[in-house]
Protein backbone atom coordinates (compact mmCIF):
# COMPACT_ATOMS: atom_id res chain seq x y z
CA UNK A 1 0.00 0.00 0.00
CA UNK A 2 1.51 3.52 -1.00
CA UNK A 3 2.32 6.15 1.43
CA UNK A 4 -0.57 8.33 0.20
CA UNK A 5 -3.45 5.50 0.82
CA UNK A 6 -1.83 4.31 4.05
CA UNK A 7 -2.14 7.93 5.46
CA UNK A 8 -6.10 8.22 4.81
CA UNK A 9 -7.07 4.63 5.57
CA UNK A 10 -4.86 5.13 9.25
CA UNK A 11 -7.52 9.24 8.95
CA UNK A 12 -10.88 7.25 8.16
CA UNK A 13 -10.11 4.99 11.31
CA UNK A 14 -9.96 7.74 13.91
CA UNK A 15 -12.76 8.75 15.32
CA UNK A 16 -14.43 12.19 14.36
CA UNK A 17 -13.03 15.85 14.91
CA UNK A 18 -14.68 18.24 17.03
CA UNK A 19 -16.29 20.39 15.50
CA UNK A 20 -19.55 22.68 16.77
CA UNK A 21 -23.11 22.33 14.97
CA UNK A 22 -25.22 23.20 13.71
CA UNK A 23 -23.36 25.18 11.07
CA UNK A 24 -24.68 27.59 8.41
CA UNK A 25 -23.07 27.39 4.88
CA UNK A 26 -23.95 30.31 2.37
CA UNK A 27 -24.59 29.47 -1.07
CA UNK A 28 -25.60 30.63 -4.15
CA UNK A 29 -29.15 29.41 -3.39
CA UNK A 30 -29.23 30.71 -0.10
CA UNK A 31 -28.06 29.65 3.38
CA UNK A 32 -28.05 26.27 3.99
CA UNK A 33 -28.33 25.19 7.83
CA UNK A 34 -27.07 21.48 8.87
CA UNK A 35 -27.81 20.90 12.57
CA UNK A 36 -25.96 17.72 13.55
CA UNK A 37 -22.87 16.35 13.01
CA UNK A 38 -23.30 14.51 9.53
CA UNK A 39 -22.78 10.31 9.10
CA UNK A 40 -24.36 9.84 5.62
CA UNK A 41 -22.61 12.12 2.85
CA UNK A 42 -24.30 11.90 -0.71
CA UNK A 43 -22.48 13.79 -3.24
CA UNK A 44 -23.21 14.96 -6.85
CA UNK A 45 -20.44 16.63 -7.58
CA UNK A 46 -18.31 15.43 -10.58
CA UNK A 47 -15.38 13.60 -9.15
CA UNK A 48 -17.08 14.69 -5.66
CA UNK A 49 -16.64 11.42 -3.79
CA UNK A 50 -13.00 11.95 -3.14
CA UNK A 51 -12.56 15.07 -0.83
CA UNK A 52 -15.54 13.12 1.02
CA UNK A 53 -12.93 9.88 1.26
CA UNK A 54 -10.35 11.83 2.21
CA UNK A 55 -12.35 13.29 5.01
CA UNK A 56 -13.12 10.14 6.87
CA UNK A 57 -16.56 9.27 5.24
CA UNK A 58 -18.17 6.72 2.76
CA UNK A 59 -19.87 8.31 -0.09
CA UNK A 60 -23.18 7.05 -0.51
CA UNK A 61 -23.29 8.17 -4.28
CA UNK A 62 -20.93 9.18 -6.90
CA UNK A 63 -21.68 11.24 -10.63
CA UNK A 64 -20.64 9.34 -13.24
CA UNK A 65 -17.70 11.28 -15.06
CA UNK A 66 -14.77 9.65 -16.82
CA UNK A 67 -12.74 7.04 -16.50
CA UNK A 68 -12.15 3.15 -17.05
CA UNK A 69 -13.88 1.88 -13.86
CA UNK A 70 -17.37 0.72 -13.80
CA UNK A 71 -18.28 2.31 -10.01
CA UNK A 72 -16.89 5.31 -10.89
CA UNK A 73 -14.09 5.96 -8.65
CA UNK A 74 -10.41 6.09 -9.96
CA UNK A 75 -7.99 3.91 -7.97
CA UNK A 76 -6.61 6.72 -5.64
CA UNK A 77 -10.38 6.39 -4.55
CA UNK A 78 -10.86 2.84 -5.09
CA UNK A 79 -8.04 1.70 -2.42
CA UNK A 80 -9.95 3.97 0.03
CA UNK A 81 -13.42 3.04 -0.29
CA UNK A 82 -14.82 -0.09 1.30
CA UNK A 83 -18.54 -0.32 -0.69
CA UNK A 84 -19.62 0.88 -3.90
CA UNK A 85 -21.49 4.12 -3.88
CA UNK A 86 -25.05 4.11 -5.78
CA UNK A 87 -23.86 5.47 -9.26
CA UNK A 88 -25.72 8.51 -10.81
CA UNK A 89 -25.69 8.89 -14.34
CA UNK A 90 -27.22 10.81 -16.48
CA UNK A 91 -29.79 13.67 -15.36
CA UNK A 92 -30.08 13.55 -11.68
CA UNK A 93 -32.11 10.25 -10.23
CA UNK A 94 -33.85 12.28 -7.14
CA UNK A 95 -35.01 9.06 -5.73
CA UNK A 96 -31.87 6.88 -6.10
CA UNK A 97 -30.72 9.50 -4.02
CA UNK A 98 -33.44 9.73 -1.36
CA UNK A 99 -32.99 5.90 -1.46
CA UNK A 100 -29.67 6.50 0.70
CA UNK A 101 -31.19 8.39 3.32
CA UNK A 102 -28.28 11.24 3.28
CA UNK A 103 -27.60 13.67 6.75
CA UNK A 104 -26.02 16.26 3.76
CA UNK A 105 -25.45 16.08 -0.22
CA UNK A 106 -22.25 18.02 -1.51
CA UNK A 107 -22.95 19.64 -4.90
CA UNK A 108 -19.79 21.78 -5.22
CA UNK A 109 -18.80 21.19 -8.62
CA UNK A 110 -21.77 19.89 -9.87
CA UNK A 111 -23.91 22.25 -11.65
CA UNK A 112 -27.59 21.88 -10.19
CA UNK A 113 -29.68 24.17 -10.78
CA UNK A 114 -32.36 25.76 -8.48
CA UNK A 115 -34.86 23.67 -9.39
CA UNK A 116 -32.53 20.81 -8.39
CA UNK A 117 -31.11 22.46 -5.91
CA UNK A 118 -34.75 22.29 -4.10
CA UNK A 119 -35.41 18.56 -5.12
CA UNK A 120 -31.74 17.85 -3.03
CA UNK A 121 -32.71 19.66 -0.34
CA UNK A 122 -35.87 18.02 0.38
CA UNK A 123 -33.87 15.21 0.61
CA UNK A 124 -31.25 17.04 2.87
CA UNK A 125 -29.26 20.17 3.56
CA UNK A 126 -27.39 20.53 -0.01
CA UNK A 127 -23.95 22.44 -0.15
CA UNK A 128 -24.05 24.37 -3.19
CA UNK A 129 -21.21 26.84 -4.57
CA UNK A 130 -21.07 30.44 -2.76
CA UNK A 131 -22.53 33.49 -3.78
CA UNK A 132 -20.67 35.05 -6.57
CA UNK A 133 -19.22 31.72 -7.77
CA UNK A 134 -19.84 29.86 -10.79
CA UNK A 135 -20.65 26.18 -11.03
CA UNK A 136 -17.10 25.09 -11.93
CA UNK A 137 -15.15 28.34 -10.39
CA UNK A 138 -14.04 26.51 -6.75
CA UNK A 139 -10.08 25.82 -6.71
CA UNK A 140 -9.69 22.85 -5.10
CA UNK A 141 -8.82 24.66 -2.10
CA UNK A 142 -11.86 26.03 -2.12
CA UNK A 143 -13.83 22.56 -2.54
CA UNK A 144 -12.09 20.72 0.11
CA UNK A 145 -12.48 23.74 2.84
CA UNK A 146 -16.24 23.59 1.94
CA UNK A 147 -16.61 20.01 1.92
CA UNK A 148 -14.61 20.05 5.59
CA UNK A 149 -16.90 22.92 7.19
CA UNK A 150 -19.90 20.93 5.99
CA UNK A 151 -19.06 17.44 7.77
CA UNK A 152 -17.27 18.78 10.31
CA UNK A 153 -14.00 18.01 9.15
CA UNK A 154 -12.34 21.85 8.72
CA UNK A 155 -9.15 21.03 10.95
CA UNK A 156 -8.33 18.16 8.57
CA UNK A 157 -8.59 19.55 5.20
CA UNK A 158 -6.91 22.38 6.03
CA UNK A 159 -3.88 19.76 7.26
CA UNK A 160 -4.76 17.97 3.99
CA UNK A 161 -4.38 21.20 1.94
CA UNK A 162 -1.23 22.79 3.50
CA UNK A 163 0.12 18.92 2.71
CA UNK A 164 -0.44 19.47 -0.74
CA UNK A 165 0.16 22.91 -1.13
CA UNK A 166 4.00 21.48 0.40
CA UNK A 167 4.16 19.27 -2.15
CA UNK A 168 3.45 21.28 -5.34
CA UNK A 169 5.82 23.77 -3.22
CA UNK A 170 8.62 21.41 -3.42
CA UNK A 171 8.09 20.63 -7.09
CA UNK A 172 8.30 24.31 -8.19
CA UNK A 173 11.16 24.73 -6.08
CA UNK A 174 13.14 21.64 -7.94
CA UNK A 175 12.34 23.12 -11.35
CA UNK A 176 12.94 26.29 -11.25
CA UNK A 177 13.43 26.46 -15.19
CA UNK A 178 8.96 25.80 -14.99
CA UNK A 179 8.83 29.49 -13.55
CA UNK A 180 6.88 31.65 -15.91
CA UNK A 181 6.50 29.20 -18.91
CA UNK A 182 3.50 29.75 -20.37
CA UNK A 183 0.61 26.35 -20.92
CA UNK A 184 -2.21 26.07 -23.14
CA UNK A 185 -4.79 23.52 -22.47
CA UNK A 186 -6.86 22.07 -25.62
CA UNK A 187 -8.64 19.41 -26.86
CA UNK A 188 -10.65 18.13 -29.66
CA UNK A 189 -14.43 17.55 -28.57
CA UNK A 190 -17.61 17.29 -30.65
CA UNK A 191 -16.14 18.38 -33.62
CA UNK A 192 -14.44 21.60 -31.75
CA UNK A 193 -11.56 22.67 -30.98
CA UNK A 194 -11.58 23.01 -26.39
CA UNK A 195 -9.62 25.65 -25.02
CA UNK A 196 -9.58 25.92 -21.00
CA UNK A 197 -9.51 29.17 -19.37
CA UNK A 198 -7.21 30.70 -16.83
CA UNK A 199 -10.40 29.92 -14.43
CA UNK A 200 -10.22 25.81 -14.88
CA UNK A 201 -9.36 24.13 -11.86
CA UNK A 202 -6.68 22.06 -13.92
CA UNK A 203 -4.57 25.21 -15.31
CA UNK A 204 -4.79 26.60 -11.81
CA UNK A 205 -2.77 23.51 -10.92
CA UNK A 206 -0.28 24.10 -13.11
CA UNK A 207 0.06 27.67 -11.86
CA UNK A 208 1.34 25.75 -8.42
CA UNK A 209 4.47 24.88 -10.18
CA UNK A 210 5.18 28.07 -11.37
CA UNK A 211 3.63 27.81 -14.68
CA UNK A 212 1.21 30.16 -15.99
CA UNK A 213 -1.51 30.83 -18.72
CA UNK A 214 -0.61 31.66 -21.84
CA UNK A 215 -1.76 35.69 -22.43
CA UNK A 216 -4.18 34.59 -25.33
CA UNK A 217 -5.43 32.37 -22.92
CA UNK A 218 -6.25 34.94 -20.20
CA UNK A 219 -7.51 37.20 -23.25
CA UNK A 220 -10.35 34.52 -23.82
CA UNK A 221 -11.45 33.83 -20.62
CA UNK A 222 -14.16 35.08 -19.09
CA UNK A 223 -15.69 34.66 -15.44
CA UNK A 224 -17.46 31.88 -14.71
CA UNK A 225 -16.34 29.98 -17.99
CA UNK A 226 -13.63 26.89 -17.64
CA UNK A 227 -14.28 26.00 -20.98
CA UNK A 228 -14.96 27.66 -24.45
CA UNK A 229 -14.55 26.35 -28.12
CA UNK A 230 -12.28 28.39 -30.45
CA UNK A 231 -11.77 28.26 -34.21
CA UNK A 232 -8.71 26.23 -34.92
CA UNK A 233 -7.19 29.24 -36.94
CA UNK A 234 -6.18 30.95 -33.92
CA UNK A 235 -4.65 28.33 -32.67
CA UNK A 236 -0.45 29.86 -33.39
CA UNK A 237 -1.85 32.90 -31.24
CA UNK A 238 -1.76 30.09 -28.02
CA UNK A 239 1.71 28.77 -29.14
CA UNK A 240 2.83 28.22 -25.90
CA UNK A 241 5.81 26.67 -24.15
CA UNK A 242 3.81 23.74 -23.28
CA UNK A 243 0.94 22.74 -24.84
CA UNK A 244 -1.61 19.58 -23.38
CA UNK A 245 -4.17 18.03 -24.54
CA UNK A 246 -7.02 16.35 -23.08
CA UNK A 247 -6.78 13.85 -26.14
CA UNK A 248 -4.90 10.77 -27.03
CA UNK A 249 -1.81 11.45 -29.22
CA UNK A 250 -3.62 8.98 -32.21
CA UNK A 251 -6.38 11.11 -32.25
CA UNK A 252 -7.08 11.56 -36.18
CA UNK A 253 -8.64 14.52 -34.98
CA UNK A 254 -6.12 16.60 -33.43
CA UNK A 255 -3.13 15.46 -35.96
CA UNK A 256 -5.69 16.88 -38.64
CA UNK A 257 -5.91 20.07 -37.48
CA UNK A 258 -3.76 22.42 -40.78
CA UNK A 259 -3.09 25.15 -37.74
CA UNK A 260 -1.48 22.84 -35.44
CA UNK A 261 1.47 22.05 -37.43
CA UNK A 262 2.44 26.30 -37.51
CA UNK A 263 2.93 26.09 -33.78
CA UNK A 264 6.39 25.86 -32.57
CA UNK A 265 5.43 23.51 -29.51
CA UNK A 266 4.73 20.67 -32.54
CA UNK A 267 7.81 21.20 -34.22
CA UNK A 268 9.93 21.65 -30.63
CA UNK A 269 8.05 18.72 -29.27
CA UNK A 270 6.62 20.71 -26.32
CA UNK A 271 3.15 18.84 -26.33
CA UNK A 272 1.49 16.54 -23.96
CA UNK A 273 -0.96 14.35 -24.63
CA UNK A 274 -3.35 12.42 -22.14
CA UNK A 275 -6.13 10.26 -23.06
CA UNK A 276 -9.08 9.73 -21.26
CA UNK A 277 -8.32 6.82 -19.53
CA UNK A 278 -4.57 8.22 -18.43
CA UNK A 279 -3.93 8.02 -14.51
CA UNK A 280 -2.72 11.58 -15.15
CA UNK A 281 -5.78 13.29 -17.15
CA UNK A 282 -8.45 11.60 -14.72
CA UNK A 283 -5.84 12.76 -11.40
CA UNK A 284 -5.61 16.45 -12.96
CA UNK A 285 -8.72 16.90 -13.85
CA UNK A 286 -10.42 15.62 -10.64
CA UNK A 287 -8.62 17.46 -8.40
CA UNK A 288 -9.47 16.58 -5.02
CA UNK A 289 -7.18 15.57 -1.87
CA UNK A 290 -7.12 11.89 -3.18
CA UNK A 291 -5.95 12.82 -6.61
CA UNK A 292 -3.29 15.96 -6.83
CA UNK A 293 -0.45 13.99 -5.05
CA UNK A 294 -1.01 10.93 -7.80
CA UNK A 295 -0.57 14.34 -10.61
CA UNK A 296 1.97 15.68 -9.53
CA UNK A 297 3.96 12.34 -9.36
CA UNK A 298 2.43 11.34 -13.06
CA UNK A 299 2.95 15.34 -14.47
CA UNK A 300 6.37 15.75 -13.10
CA UNK A 301 8.56 13.78 -15.89
CA UNK A 302 6.21 15.00 -18.65
CA UNK A 303 6.40 18.34 -17.87
CA UNK A 304 10.50 17.77 -17.24
CA UNK A 305 10.53 16.37 -21.21
CA UNK A 306 8.07 18.64 -22.41
CA UNK A 307 9.79 22.14 -21.42
CA UNK A 308 13.98 20.64 -21.25
CA UNK A 309 14.47 22.60 -24.25
CA UNK A 310 16.12 19.85 -26.35
CA UNK A 311 13.42 19.07 -28.98
CA UNK A 312 14.53 15.42 -29.62
CA UNK A 313 13.64 14.72 -26.12
CA UNK A 314 10.93 11.81 -26.08
CA UNK A 315 7.74 13.04 -24.40
CA UNK A 316 5.70 10.30 -22.83
CA UNK A 317 2.03 10.26 -23.63
CA UNK A 318 -0.47 8.56 -21.53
Amino acid sequence: MKPIIAAVVALIALPAWAQDFPVEIETKFGTVPIETQPERVATVDYAGADNVLALGFQPLTVREWFGPYENGLWHWAQEVASDDPVLLSGQLDFEAIAATDPDVILGLRSGITADEFGQLSAIAPTVAVPPGAGDYDLDWQAQARLAGRALGREDEAERQIADIEELFAETAAAHPEWEGKTMTVLTYYDGSVGLYTATDSSVRTFEAFGLVPHPKVIELSQPGQFYVEISQEILPELDADVILWFSPQDDENVQGLVARDSMRAVEEGREIFLSLESPANGALSHGSLLSLPYAVERLTPLLDAALDGDPETPVAHE
